[in-house]
């Protein structure tokens, strides 16, 4: 069905600079709105106007929108019950349609990234003009560099999300803010070729900064080369940028100053979320606790009243875009607090009233304890595929990165160890209250969990009182739920271990909407990139040495951690396995999975192992996205495939 809406501007044409956000929230000085009257030759209009070029990363990083488009359909995670993009993850009807339910059911959110994008692409160029005329004595020599330089690798960044998503895009250079209806597709050599001279050029501009702030320095425009450089050698088989990308990465984990915590848990901690204070951190986007601080620039699309359009709610979670914030807490969590048995003394805490519990005709205190497990908004479950790449015995990263203990609040197991009675059926609780394991469990383990505890198993084990996670073994499938009530809530696609990487532990109850910065490149990847680009590269033993640094980091104390024999011989063969298993052990929910996938050719060969409701459906033409409906139809120079005089649809949607 085709949309009504219509465009502002058409096509490329995006940005009107009367409709900018001048937000500069590394200040927390919220200014949004009309920016008419902003004087670009002005210090103050110029600070804006580079300021605002940082808003747009909220829109991704940090989006539930953007998590169906980058860990969504791949091999580590499932498809959860109110997942409000099974079309999409799924593969199993993806189109360039604007969806139009009131739910965004299934909605991908693709015109509007599309838009978001070039937006922010327009919003840097304009700064780029600005800063470079910038009058004598606006700014220092220093300041204009470190600016220019900002805003080149802003560019780039954007468009990598571009070309990664849907492939060939047009590059645009200078502001746009006339009409048009006549587009171009570069290809996307030229767009890698065009972002890393950017950010070549960034580095030389950047030298002298380097303090960690949120905005872009030089350790973050290296780590955006080296990134970039491996998908050009993964992409385009080309041995010197895997190579380059090695020696960059290596760059960023000598010089950087960034350094691995001894325990991977500190990585996640609440005192460590705030980006600039966090060690293993190169960049991250920045999220203010003052939730009016984080909110989107407005649209530039008018609706059928000629009235600016708001974001999906896949996107800002607030319809009046009066508050934003980080969602990634919300995306990995079951209805822990729904378990049957369990909904008296397992409650969710979002206000200051839910967190004084009567039970038992006694008020019980549940102060911040249930506030880390979030909202149970069962979006994306863990694959059997990710949980089993962890080794417990010698790897710490199951431990920090998972939850499959839910614990009552403190003042309940002092209760209960006082003599209070603890639920119907769990007479000997005391501590914890679910337990979830991610394999098939033992007759010593349901022996323990009788009367104790609710006990989830990988897979069935013919025991009523032990609910299954997965119908196989293989866990390429959750058990499914067909309601929201009662013994649904024991089902894999309802209630699963949790990716507790995100957990939100400021203020002081749970949040749809978040402070947590969003990290974007921590050292880990670095030494992934070194590695990765060593072993296509021909230098085997230098990326089995960076694997095992990282390894030896994540190791359990007094345990080896380090490649296995088996792992060594998949390196010297230059075999991708043994590198997207690392990745996933290290950066999963991170917001690279799909891209990961999709760079290394593994995309359509790893859904079909892994991942059972999308295996079937996935295609070779899924490894780009359709070009959104809207911007087919505002175009006048449309072509029915490549051509470089027009603009065609991607394969597999027209």
């Amino acid at each position: 069905m085709k949309t009504t809406i219509k465009y502002f501007i058409a096509v490329f044409a995006l940005l009107a600079l009367a409709n900018t956000s001048c937000t500069d929230f590394l200040e927390e000085d919220n200014r949004t709105g009309s920016t008419e009257d902003v004087k670009y030759t002005t210090r103050a209009g110029i600070d804006g106007l580079v300021a605002s070029s940082y808003a747009y990363l909220r829109g991704w990083y940090g989006k539930e929108a953007a998590f169906g488009l980058s860990e969504g359909g791949t091999d580590t995670w499932l498809t959860g019950y109110d997942n409000r993009q099974k079309v999409l993850i799924d593969y199993s009807g993806i189109t360039p349609e604007v969806a139009t339910s009131s739910r965004e059911t299934m909605n991908a959110c693709f015109d509007e990234y599309w838009e978001l994008f070039f937006t922010a692409v327009n919003v840097c160029n304009t700064g780029i003009k600005y800063v470079s005329e910038a009058p004598a004595g606006i700014l220092t020599d220093a300041e204009q560099s470190a600016y220019l330089g900002e805003l080149k690798v802003l560019r780039a960044f954007y468009y990598w999300h571009l070309v990664e998503t849907w492939g060939p895009v047009q590059i645009n250079t200078e502001p746009v803010s006339n009409i048009s209806s006549v587009a171009y597709r570069d290809s996307e050599e030229e767009v890698y070729d065009f972002m890393l001279n950017d950010v070549e050029e960034a580095i030389t501009n950047l030298e002298a900064k380097t303090a960690k702030t949120g905005r872009i320095n030089v350790w973050a425009a290296k780590a955006l080369k080296a990134r970039l450089l491996l998908y050009k050698g993964s992409k385009f088989n080309d041995n010197q940028a895997y190579a380059d990308a090695a020696a960059t990465a290596e760059d960023v984990i000598s010089g950087s100053g960034c350094s691995f915590f001894a325990n991977y848990a500190d990585c996640w901690k609440g005192a460590n979320e705030n980006g600039a204070s966090n060690q293993e951190v190169v960049w991250y986007i920045d999220y203010s606790d003052v939730l009016e601080y984080n909110i989107m620039p407005k649209r530039l699309k008018l609706d059928e009243d000629g009235e600016q359009m708001t974001w999906s709610q896949m996107m800002i979670r607030n319809s009046a875009n009066t508050i934003g914030g980080n969602a990634s807490h919300l995306m990995f969590v079951g209805v822990w607090n729904l378990v049957p048995g369990l909904t008296g003394i397992l409650i969710r805490t979002d206000t200051e009233a839910k967190k004084t519990l009567k039970y038992l005709d006694v008020n019980y205190n549940l102060g911040k304890d249930y506030q880390p497990y979030s909202k149970g908004f069962t979006r994306y479950v863990p694959s059997g595929y990710l949980l089993d790449l962890f080794d417990d015995a010698t790897d710490q990263r199951y431990q920090a990165s998972f939850r499959d203990v839910y614990y009552v609040a403190t003042s309940l197991q002092q209760a209960f160890s006082g003599g209070v009675a603890p639920p119907a059926g769990y007479a000997e609780m005391r501590d914890t209250a679910i337990y979830l394991s991610r394999e098939t469990v033992t007759d010593a383990q349901i022996a323990r969990a009788t009367n104790r505890y609710v006990l989830f198993s990988r897979t069935d084990v013919g025991n009523a009182a032990v609910y299954p996670l997965y119908q196989n073994e293989e866990g390429t499938l959750p058990t499914i739920a067909t309601g929201t009530s009662g013994n649904n809530n024991f089902k894999g696609n309802r209630m699963y271990i949790q990716l507790k990487k995100f957990d939100d532990y400021t203020g002081s109850v749970i949040r749809d909407l978040g402070g947590r910065d969003a990290f974007v490149f921590r050292l880990s990847e670095m030494y992934l990139i070194a590695a990765e680009g060593y072993m296509m590269s021909g230098n085997s033993s230098q990326a089995m040495q960076l694997l095992n640094d990282l390894r030896t980091a994540r190791a359990i104390s007094g345990q080896s951690n380090v490649l296995t024999a088996e792992e060594e011989a998949q390196v010297s063969a230059q075999d991708i396995e043994v590198i997207l298993d690392e990745r996933a052990r290290e950066l999963c929910g991170e917001q690279q999975r799909w891209f990961d996938l999709k760079r290394t050719g593994k995309l359509v060969e790893r859904v079909t192992l892994y991942n059972g409701s999308a295996g079937p459906n996935i295609k070779s033409f899924h490894v780009l996205r359709p070009i959104p409906q809207p911007q087919m139809d505002a175009i006048t120079n449309a072509t029915a495939s490549e051509d470089p005089e027009g603009f065609w649809q991607n394969d597999g949607y027209n």
